[in-house]
């Protein structure tokens, strides 16, 4: 709608705007939900922040890819360049689960919850990128004559695909508002449930946006590349995102990757038992002492996710400790 903003010698693309407020809205949800409603350490916070950073490039890079993929699939040779935000999550969310467990030592064995925290300030910036979409004219609905129908100026992609009067584009949905609406409601919700919300985000994500994101695409008029089949690129990888939260729900009920589930307790118990024999907190601020660090160790050797010689040689160390 309005492509450029006009500070007389300073002219800033909306678009580019809108993504830094997304960011600094992302790196504020952070902080609230990790440093003043978690607790966590500032060295902790920090390392999350940069491996944030780490996994914002990841997610640009992998928006490239996917986008040139399925624009190479429609075209029959190989097309370069544009990028789709649900290429960018299908890489990038995995990828800095993983960097958060190697490089965040306080998320060893619990990275997908620490990850889980950073959802809503993932949500959120991503509103405000699609509200740069609507200022740029990009990620447009078809062409309607409904009182939702908007026209964009003759720079826009909009304008191009469906010309209209005056240079303007024809009247077509605003898909951009209505996926901001339905991020900033997401959002709120992430945010007045978060006691509640915090470990399963990524599943919610992974269904409420995919489910909306899902039923977008049929309102869609822009050219998004193909995937060869009935499915639009968005839908397909909607799919995806399902099929893999199906899979975490069953990773957290220790229905699937056992082995994995069990090593995962043991990282978090290590956690905590080291905080006490080294008298140092690498996270959230727990006030544990040696007693119910014995105590969380009886219980893994109870529930059998460490076995008998693991359990004296962890329970000689908390005792050296005391």
């Amino acid at each position: 709608m309005y492509p450029t903003l006009d500070l007389g010698i300073v002219r800033i693309p909306m678009y580019v705007l809108m993504i830094v407020v997304g960011a600094i809205a992302y790196v504020a949800t952070m902080y609230f939900t990790l440093f003043k409603t978690e607790k966590v350490r500032s060295r902790t916070f920090k390392r999350i922040f940069f491996v944030s950073l780490a996994g914002g490039v990841v997610l640009y890079v992998s928006a490239f890819f996917f986008n040139s993929l399925f624009h190479s699939i429609e075209a029959g040779e190989l097309r370069i360049g544009g990028i789709t935000w649900l290429g960018g999550v299908v890489g990038a969310f995995p990828i800095t689960i993983l960097l958060i467990h190697y490089f965040v030592p306080a998320a060893k064995g619990n990275a997908l919850t620490y990850f889980s925290i950073l959802v809503p300030g993932i949500v959120i910036a991503h509103g405000f990128g699609r509200l740069g979409c609507f200022f740029a004219g990009c990620c447009y609905g078809g062409v309607t004559d409904s009182i939702f129908g908007v026209t964009f100026p003759h720079t826009s992609h909009a304008a191009h695909e469906y010309p209209g009067a005056n240079g303007r584009s024809l009247p077509v949905l605003p898909t951009q508002l209505f996926e901001a609406v339905f991020e900033l409601a997401l959002f709120i919700v992430m945010m007045v449930f978060y006691k509640k919300t915090k470990k399963h985000n990524i599943e919610i994500y992974a269904f409420a946006y995919g489910l909306f994101r899902f039923l977008i695409e049929f309102l869609r008029g822009d050219n998004r590349g193909t995937t060869g089949f009935f499915l639009t690129p968005a839908q397909l990888l909607c799919v995806l995102m399902w099929i893999v939260a199906v899979f975490m729900i069953l990773f957290k009920k220790k229905k699937v990757f056992k082995g994995l589930y069990r090593k995962c307790e043991i990282w978090q118990a290590e956690i905590k038992i080291d905080a006490i024999r080294r008298r140092k907190e690498y996270g959230a601020k727990a006030s544990l002492n040696a007693m119910e660090a014995l105590r969380e160790l009886k219980k893994l050797l109870d529930d059998g996710i460490i076995n008998e010689s693991e359990y004296e040689e962890k329970k000689a160390k908390i005792m050296k400790s005391m």
